[in-house]
């Protein structure tokens, strides 16, 4: 997430990801430092009413509808949850395949917002699935056990294919760990749900449930969220979502760039402060020192 570790030497250092996503998440749960920077910088007015306000499930479709979003997409923490918090990297998941799919623009430059162990360094050999591509990765315990893979068959798997639930996927990676990164698509929930008017109350219902069940801290508070806009429309969007929803965190393309311009620059503005008082004592002083004493008559 976007905090000031990325400071170095008093000054923001963070890369400035790509446009058209901004991603959702929960940190500090009131209006904090953080966006502070940005609403200066984006000169923006909040009502301080809203300070508190966060993103709750029933707004998730006045988001989706709002001008220049092309899609939005959320954490399923009922999905992901069980998967991430049961130890699934200590073999005691191997009786399901634990398929997760993140979109690769998410995966690329966005996946630190979440706590899904997805990504390359997850890899023995091999590469992540692409999206729609019908391609999977795989541990090797997990295809000896669910796909009769032998010690043999093993040293070809990747390149290789199996079936799953009516669907042929072709295996281009072998994982560390007991989970099964597939291709994303839109029509199969595996961790990240796209959403769908047709569709989003059984998502809501199954995860409010889950997390009262649960006893997660406000339940009714969507998990991480990814926004994609329509070129030219990020800004928009975000200063909308600052407006309406300033509790939460968010990052994208133009909050990084806004924050960083105007954190870097208010440290600019103290050293030259800083520097001309310098400047103005070291005249003093030179004036002091070099000062002729009066002769008495």
């Amino acid at each position: 997430m976007f905090t000031y570790s990325q400071i170095t030497n008093n000054f923001c250092t963070e890369t400035i990801p790509p446009g058209n996503i901004i991603a959702v998440y929960q940190a500090d749960h009131t209006y904090g430092d953080l966006n502070a920077v940005y609403v200066r910088g984006a000169e923006l007015d909040l009502d301080p009413e809203n300070y508190d306000r966060m993103i709750s499930y029933e707004d998730i479709p006045q988001i989706a509808s709002m001008d220049g979003v092309e899609n939005v997409v959320l954490y399923d923490p009922s999905y992901l949850d069980p998967i991430i918090y049961t130890g699934a990297g200590e073999g005691r998941l191997l009786d399901k395949l634990n398929l997760i799919a993140v979109l690769e623009p998410i995966a690329q430059d966005y996946l630190n917002q979440t706590v899904i162990p997805y990504g390359a360094e997850y890899l023995e050999e091999g590469r992540l699935p692409r999206d729609g591509a019908h391609e999977i990765t795989i541990s090797k315990k997990l295809l000896k056990k669910h796909f009769a893979y032998t010690d043999e068959m093993l040293t070809r798997a990747i390149g290789s294919r199996v079936n799953y639930e009516n669907e042929t996927y072709t295996i281009v990676g072998i994982n560390k760990y007991d989970i099964c990164y597939i291709s994303f698509d839109a029509k199969r929930n595996y961790g990240l749900y796209q959403y769908e008017a047709g569709t989003f109350n059984e998502f809501v219902t199954r995860n409010l449930d889950y997390k009262k069940t649960n006893d997660y801290f406000h339940p009714e508070y969507a998990n991480e969220i990814f926004i994609f806009t329509a070129n030219g429309s990020e800004k928009s969007v975000l200063d909308k979502l600052f407006q309406e929803y300033p509790a939460e965190n968010y990052i994208s393309s133009e909050y990084v760039s806004v924050w960083k311009k105007t954190f870097n620059g208010s440290v600019l503005r103290k050293i030259i402060v800083i520097d001309s008082i310098g400047v103005a004592w070291l005249g003093v002083l030179f004036v002091l020192l070099n000062k002729k004493p009066v002769s008495k008559v």
